[in-house]
């Protein structure tokens, strides 16, 4: 038996199609108008909604690498997406205090 179908098939799957309709959602927010990218806290959390697919597709991927024995690679990307995490919310904490 492969190692792709049993992890990284279920893995496309769930974030090809969660991330189409995750796009899907956020296009139908905007187009009706109960999103709206001018208003400040709506362009956060629409960051915030982005970001938080992309860390737990991360770490979903991280956790699947560590099962199938990567363990170094897994521990590299790790480190990279949390020092992305730790930058993102400096620059977005600045970025606030700024506009206050």
């Amino acid at each position: 038996m492969s190692y792709f179908s049993h992890s990284w098939l279920p893995f496309i799957y769930l974030y090809g199609l969660g991330g189409l309709l995750f796009i899907s959602g956020i296009i139908i927010t905007l187009k009706s108008g109960s999103f709206n990218l001018k208003n400040h806290i709506h362009q956060q959390w629409l960051w915030v909604l982005v970001f938080g697919f992309i860390w737990y597709m991360a770490m979903h991927g991280v956790l699947t690498l560590i099962a199938l024995g990567y363990n170094q690679l897994a521990v590299v990307i790790m480190f990279l997406v949390i020092g992305l995490s730790i930058t993102g919310t400096i620059l977005l904490q600045r970025k606030t205090l700024h506009n206050r």
